[in-house]
């Protein structure tokens, strides 16, 4: 009696985490966030010259996550250009906090050629410098910008993001509730995956003291609530800050749709790396290495590409630098990482193999996908499991051999519902869909949020399917 209640038990636990699941997917796509949201929003101030001398390390015992630094100035009407003053200051001392940093340039220019003009400028000032949080261009001129329309005005602003962006810097804008409405195009910002730094006080005259009562974690992903806050370790007023997102502390990037050595490889055969590299900042680099066995610190063969983009598909290049078939017998591991715009490095994947004379495993090889820190947002899909697909290539003689037990009813539907799992086209053709929908950048979209929660439910089911199956 009480293995039959155990049977029972275990076979309502994979409906009813299959049906949850699936409950999931068919919610509306309003429930989902623009922006994976942190566990609580996060504080943090952003300041120029005009906040004096500041003591950085009193600034992060009271409670600043991050800081935002003005690096520069550029007004067109004035022929005014100018680095401001602290930023080399405030740059060294908020890192030496422990302060995760961004930083800002004003700018008034109104055409492509001048958004390109001064964002060559500020880089300058940010020459061999990393920044956690993003770069933004300071957008609030009443003279030469507010009075144009979005048609005009975007295309000479995505100028000035994506010259940011090709330097090795996540883009992002910053301007008032007023400006995001008139003159740029929020949707666009968002499909672009740019940063969106939102400043509205809700009380002109006076500002909050905290941000109680209110929230645009829907429309932005950082909000400026306050002109005139005070902080420990600054003498004058500041600008604060909420962020709704902990991407910029989380330095991760995911590989989708890969193909990667496993198992064993025949001596001389060649092989192709493949799959595309996500990430929420800006990828700086992307290297692939073979490391030998016996000398694991030190790569037989390397290649290092720099895309300064968000996205890279692995292509023919990796595999021209990476020659398989040059390989001797042995046991090798394979690495991929990246360095984000921050300046972290982060291992996206790693792969265990072996070269042989006939191609037939000396050993069941296995193959790690891993990120630095859990991914936070559903919308980028994450490097797909391996471990399924090397115990698919072990021979009949790695196997372990078990007793076989009698099924009894429970056993024999679990047995079939893994069956079909394990057969249905569903959970790679939704996968498959996810994929696609994020090439086409529509990640933010609700086609791509269904078909990644579709996508979770056939792997879910699959896998208590196959537990309640092992189990009886």
């Amino acid at each position: 009696m009480k293995r039959f209640l155990r049977r029972v038990i275990l076979l309502m636990t994979a409906v009813t985490i299959s049906a949850l699941y699936t409950f999931c997917a068919l919610l509306p796509a309003d429930c989902a966030p623009q922006h994976a949201k942190a566990a609580e929003p996060l504080f943090g101030i952003d300041v120029s010259k005009f906040q004096e001398e500041i003591d950085w390390k009193a600034v992060a015992e009271g409670g600043v996550r991050f800081a935002i630094l003005r690096c520069s100035k550029v007004i067109h009407a004035y022929d005014d250009w100018e680095q401001d003053s602290a930023f080399e200051t405030n740059y060294a001392g908020a890192r030496a906090a422990g302060i995760a940093v961004g930083c800002y340039m004003y700018t008034d220019a109104a055409t492509a050629s001048e958004f390109i003009q001064d964002v060559d400028y500020m880089l300058q000032v940010l020459n061999g410098k990393s920044f956690e949080f993003p770069v933004f261009l300071d957008l609030e001129s009443a003279s030469r910008q507010e009075h144009l329309p979005p048609d005009v005005f975007m295309p000479a602003l995505l100028a000035g993001l994506e010259r940011i962006e090709e330097a090795g810097f996540t883009a992002g804008v910053y301007s008032s509730s007023a400006f995001y409405s008139e003159c740029i195009d929020r949707k666009q910002l968002m499909d672009e995956n740019y940063a969106i730094w939102e400043a509205n006080y809700f009380n002109s005259v006076k500002g909050l003291p905290s941000p109680a009562g209110h929230d645009l974690s829907a429309e932005a992903t950082i909000w400026q609530y306050s002109g005139c806050g005070k902080t420990p370790g600054i003498r004058t007023t500041v600008d604060c800050n909420i962020c709704y997102t902990d991407q910029f502390f989380s330095h991760y990037a995911a590989l989708s749709n890969s193909m990667l050595p496993d198992g064993a490889l025949r001596e001389g055969a060649g092989f192709s790396v493949t799959g595309t590299l996500s990430c929420k900042s800006v990828l700086r680099s992307i290297t692939g290495e073979i490391f030998f066995a016996k000398n694991p610190e030190n790569p037989l063969q390397s290649v290092t590409v720099n895309p300064n983009a968000r996205k890279y598909k692995l292509t023919g290049f990796f595999t021209k630098k990476l020659n398989f078939s040059e390989l001797e017998c042995g046991d090798y591991r394979l690495r991929i990482s990246a360095v984000d715009s921050s300046g972290t490095d982060i291992t996206v994947a790693e792969s265990w193999f072996a070269v042989t004379k006939d191609g037939m495993p000396l050993a069941t090889a296995t193959t790690v996908t891993s990120h630095t820190e859990t991914e936070p947002d559903s919308a980028v899909i994450t490097a797909e499991s391996s471990t399924e697909s090397s115990l698919q290539n072990r021979t009949h003689a790695d196997r372990p051999t078990r007793k076989r037990k009698s099924r009894s009813f429970a056993g024999w539907w679990l047995g079939m519902f893994s069956s079909i799992w394990e057969h249905l086209p569903g959970r790679w053709l939704f996968s498959g869909a996810a994929s696609l929908t994020l090439r086409l950048s529509l990640e933010r979209t609700p086609l791509h949020r269904i078909f990644v929660r579709l996508s979770t439910v056939a792997e879910i089911s699959y896998l208590a399917s196959g537990i309640g199956k092992e189990i009886l």
